[in-house]
């Protein structure tokens, strides 16, 4: 697989989330994982927020060094709307960041319990033989195409709890999934690896991807559309798996039943 030659671009975002209540609920506080910041390879600008029924958020940063939304809702509502849009420049470099200090990352070769692994990915783990790769890079670069192969991209497979382990044996699911299994594979190989969450150029929903750390740069591997992270796509929040980077969370008050939608766009700003 080559490496694509990256083109600066000026990347338009919006995303849209809405969640409906059966009834009416109170006292809602949430947390909103979608504030997309500065680094080495992409710039943030022109952000506006608005959320509905909320006069007043904080923005804070978790300890992964994702900017956050924090924020509460005291009055009745049954309906609650939240839409972030800016631009960003992208393909300013090819990797992430870089750290002189990798081993402050070491917590990122865990697995977690949705990357741990069963029997199906341990003999998956025999079968690829990342060990006869000479560098990390390589070893990721590999499972970036030959997870593209084997795995199925249908979301009616899986679920949004399901494990690395459950979609391997399931045959596939969505980004999520893959990263996941990316994920599992590269952690048992000692490689530094994290949970990569954010946008990708077209209109649906938000994507996953893993990012691994070699020679301290960290580089992002996209196995489900078999590519590297490139000017394409804006980095949103990373952690150890999906629970560090999940949109939205919160508790609420009135015991009702949520049903949420998304609706991402991202083009390209003429």
């Amino acid at each position: 697989m080559k490496k694509k030659v990256l083109v600066i671009k000026r990347l338009k975002f919006k995303y849209q989330l809405s969640a409906f209540y059966n009834r009416p609920i109170t006292d809602h506080r949430f947390v909103f994982r979608f504030l997309p910041c500065d680094n080495v390879r992409q710039k943030i600008e022109n952000t506006d927020i608005f959320i509905s029924n909320c006069h007043r958020y904080d923005i804070i940063t978790d300890s992964f060094g994702n900017r956050m939304i924090s924020g509460h809702i005291n009055m009745q509502h049954a309906r609650f709307d939240l839409t972030m849009s800016g631009s960003a420049i992208t393909g300013i470099d090819i990797y992430e960041e870089y750290t002189d200090c990798p081993q402050n990352y070491n917590f990122y070769r865990l697995q977690t319990n949705m990357t741990r692994m069963g029997k199906s990915l341990a003999d998956l783990r025999q079968s690829v033989r990342l060990s006869r790769f000479g560098s990390d890079y390589e070893k990721a670069l590999y499972l970036t195409q030959i997870l593209a192969d084997m795995l199925q991209y249908a979301p009616e497979l899986t679920k949004v709890g399901d494990t690395a382990e459950q979609a391997l044996v399931k045959g596939g699911g969505v980004c999520q999934d893959f990263a996941h299994i990316m994920l599992s594979l590269l952690r048992a190989e000692g490689v530094t690896a994290r949970y990569a969450a954010g946008v990708l150029l077209g209109e649906g929903g938000s994507h996953a991807w893993t990012e691994a750390l070699c020679c301290g740069y960290w580089y992002g591997f996209d196995p489900t559309n078999r590519k590297l992270v490139n000017d394409e796509y804006i980095r949103i929040s990373c952690g150890r798996d999906a629970g560090d980077c999940s949109v939205i969370s919160g508790t609420m008050n009135g015991g009702a039943v949520q049903q949420q939608s998304e609706l991402v766009k991202v083009t390209i700003a003429k």
